[in-house]
């Protein structure tokens, strides 16, 4: 799932945040996908910056905005075909923002990436490809070709370059099956051993040091 234009730079002028996708896979292929921007640790810093015009020459983005970004992201996805029970909640007291909705098959999930991810042109970190995941009966991939710009990373202010550092992207995949392999060496299976989650730096994301792509086998 993509970010909203304004809650996008809404997260650039925060410290500490963390990105979280979760997707919840049925052997069927059908699934739920959630998505969360959560803000919290730094909760204090982006209580204050809503009170401003712009902060280091940056416009911020109002509550309002931030709100009709989410619910235009809502609208757009219930109009996908195999996306239903579209749910969006923004946590104005901890700034923690959450988009769900079930799949009936994994070519549905990435239709809705893609189709959101047309109506914010201006988002500087987009995929290279329409495919963010394939699902089959022998294997579910995590499909990760975004550019990295390690240049414009490290043209970043030195306190801009620890923020994005401290900052974490984190996946969840759960499965109604045993996960037998998977290729993302990075990543760590949950003592059931149906789900497996990993946990990356914002920054080398986008240095390209780091990856989310991940091929796991049943």
């Amino acid at each position: 799932m993509k970010l909203s234009l304004p809650l996008f730079f809404l997260i650039l002028l925060t410290g500490c945040f963390e990105v979280r996708e979760e997707v919840n896979m049925k052997a069927d292929g059908s699934g739920e996908v959630q998505f969360v921007v959560n803000l919290s640790q730094s909760k204090e810093k982006v209580r204050t910056y809503l009170t401003m015009e712009t902060v280091e020459g940056y416009k911020v983005p109002k509550r309002e905005d931030v709100d009709a970004s989410i619910g235009k992201i809502k609208a757009t996805l219930g109009q996908v075909s195999g996306i239903s029970e579209v749910f969006t909640k923004a946590d104005w007291s901890n700034y923690i923002f959450t988009i769900t909705c079930r799949f009936a098959h994994v070519e549905a999930l990435n239709e809705a990436i893609k189709t959101v991810s047309k109506q914010w042109e201006k988002l500087p970190f987009k995929p290279t490809v329409d495919k963010n995941f394939s699902y089959n009966n022998a294997q579910f991939r995590r499909i990760y070709e975004y550019p990295s710009k390690p240049e414009e990373f490290r043209q970043l202010p030195s306190v801009q370059r620890y923020m994005l550092e401290s900052a974490r992207f984190v996946s969840i995949y759960r499965f109604e099956r045993d996960i037998r392999l998977f290729s993302n060496k990075k990543a760590q299976i949950s003592p059931s051993g149906k789900a497996i989650m990993l946990q990356l730096p914002v920054a080398d994301l986008l240095k390209g040091t780091g990856t989310l792509a991940n091929t796991i086998g049943f």
